[in-house]
């Protein structure tokens, strides 16, 4: 994997000149899911990753898409989550993550996630034959579904119920462009009450002060090496840089 360091160079670049806009116009952002972990106990990338993931709360991600510069832009992959790029090499990305405001009713969080998870199951381009009878079944379903719109209506409609609290007071937040698993983790917003820069590859940049709570949350101890034939690329990022 020698060519796995080019990659990671080329995200660190990418990272940097989004920590650059982002300290530019006061916007907060955090580190994300492998790439916070990676932050916390590698100071930089977990060495075997090959992506970049990165975290706004919505306020804070739609004052990020008025001020990115001419020479960068936001790219949509074939599912649900956004991803910034430069436009000098559109194969090296950003995956954005986005918390939204989620009702304080437990019976109201569940129907959101819900709705979204069937929204997901719509967009995805294959049945899932791996999550049992049921799953098969629920899955076929979706899909069948889902080829009677399009891509971007059902990308509105994703949308308007993730932002359905958009405006709302509420006590919680949840990340709702992330993967069936881990959307319906719902978590305290004191996570997000502050932000600090740490150092990742000897760069400083962004994560929340609530990270522990939330990586506990998503992942357990967060600290523990996964197992020696786990510790492999999955996002298939390598074909894009050479040795």
């Amino acid at each position: 994997m020698a060519n796995i360091k080019v990659l990671h160079n080329k995200l660190l670049t990418l990272l940097k000149e989004l920590d650059t806009i982002c300290s530019a116009h006061d916007i907060k952002y955090s580190l994300f899911a492998g790439t916070v972990i990676g932050a916390i106990r590698h100071k930089g990338f977990i060495p075997w990753d090959d992506d970049a993931d990165i975290v706004f709360e919505r306020g804070e991600y739609d004052k990020f898409l008025k001020v990115i510069p001419a020479n960068f832009k936001i790219s949509s992959n074939n599912l649900w989550v956004t991803r910034f790029v430069s436009k000098d090499d559109e194969n090296i990305c950003i995956d954005i993550f986005v918390f939204d405001n989620i009702s304080n009713s437990k019976v109201l969080q569940k129907l959101q996630v819900f709705g979204l998870k069937a929204i997901q199951g719509t967009l995805k381009g294959q049945v899932t034959k791996d999550k049992g009878i049921f799953g098969f079944v629920f899955t076929s379903i979706l899909y069948v579904i889902g080829r009677l719109f399009s891509k971007d209506f059902k990308l509105k409609m994703y949308y308007k119920l993730a932002t359905l609290y958009k405006n709302k007071d509420t006590d919680y937040l949840f990340s709702s462009l992330d993967k069936f698993v881990y959307i319906g983790k719902i978590l305290p917003k004191t996570i997000v009450n502050t932000y600090s820069k740490v150092n990742f590859e000897g760069t400083p940049l962004m994560i929340l002060d609530g990270y522990d709570f939330y990586l506990k949350e998503f992942y357990g101890d967060y600290m523990k090496l996964p197992p020696v034939e786990d510790q492999k690329p999955e996002h298939g990022n390598l074909k894009y840089v050479n040795e």
